[in-house]
């Protein structure tokens, strides 16, 4: 998580260096006696880390109304985890087939994803420096999520010490003692391994964020958002087993999470 955070800030400050927009004589697009160079739409790609260690990319399409406000559309998929998760390894080796065990988490029972659509507005409320200033403000959005709950598949070993076999299998009553069994737990089945039994779940989200635009009046688009977000689905989207073996962990429809995304695209 602390290379991927530390990746993104990498990207975006290279792309802020020679950005701007320059015009003859060194100077750069702003009007020194105005707000600055005011277009009419706005498109960024979207990369964000979100608590607990969650990872989300999407895109947002804006409508500039003014200098220092607009209108925007975003679409973004991205993970949700529980607090709770834990990766762990056994580095179990089964030497008749050479199959080595994967990282796995404790009692995790679904792994959930959100496809998020929403609708919201930025408002700048300081001016940026006309020189590679900052403009600070804040945006909120609502829309609605699609939840797609995947059944979290591990691979248990069963038979003899002689004769190891390992199989596939998701939580269930009936297989309850084998999952949490941290004796027969071998590691994580291949990610691709349940795919085919995704449940849709229906929801909404919002957030609220406070906006750093570098550049904010650029022809380059270039920004950075720390905020809150939520998403509460209407259904069930339990991503942890509740049990006396995994004491302390609750499961919530309703997920709030801090984020920090890096936006970068072009006005025109």
């Amino acid at each position: 998580m602390r290379s991927l955070l530390a990746f993104l800030l990498f990207v975006f400050a290279i792309s802020n260096v020679g950005a701007q927009k320059r015009l003859p004589g060194n100077a750069n697009i702003y009007d020194a006696n105005g707000p600055g160079f005011v277009y009419d739409n706005e498109w960024t790609f979207n990369f964000g880390l979100g608590t607990p260690r969650n990872l989300f990319l999407g895109f947002t399409k804006a409508k500039l109304k003014a200098y220092n406000k607009s209108s925007f559309f975003t679409v973004y998929l991205g993970d949700i985890r529980h607090s709770r998760e834990q990766r762990t390894n056994f580095e179990r080796i089964i030497l008749s087939t050479n199959q080595v065990s994967r990282p796995f988490v404790y009692g995790k029972q679904n792994q959930l994803y959100a496809l998020r659509v929403g609708f919201g507005k930025r408002v700048y409320l300081s001016e940026k420096a006309k020189q590679r200033g900052v403009a600070m403000g804040y945006s909120w959005e609502i829309g609605p999520t699609l939840g797609l709950l995947k059944p979290y598949y591990l691979e248990v070993q069963t038979g003899t010490t002689d004769n190891p076999t390992v199989r596939d299998i998701a939580y269930s009553e009936e297989t309850e003692a084998l999952f949490l069994d941290r004796f027969s737990i071998f590691g994580a089945s291949a990610w691709g391994k349940g795919l085919d039994e995704i449940k849709l779940i229906p929801g909404i989200h919002g957030r609220a964020s406070v906006h750093f635009g570098f550049g904010a009046y650029d022809e380059m688009a270039k920004s950075l958002e720390v905020g809150v977000q939520g998403d509460f689905f209407f259904r069930d989207s339990d991503i942890m087993v509740e049990s006396d073996l995994t004491p302390g962990v609750t499961n919530s429809n309703l997920r709030l999470s801090l984020f920090m995304q890096v936006q970068l695209g072009k006005r025109w």
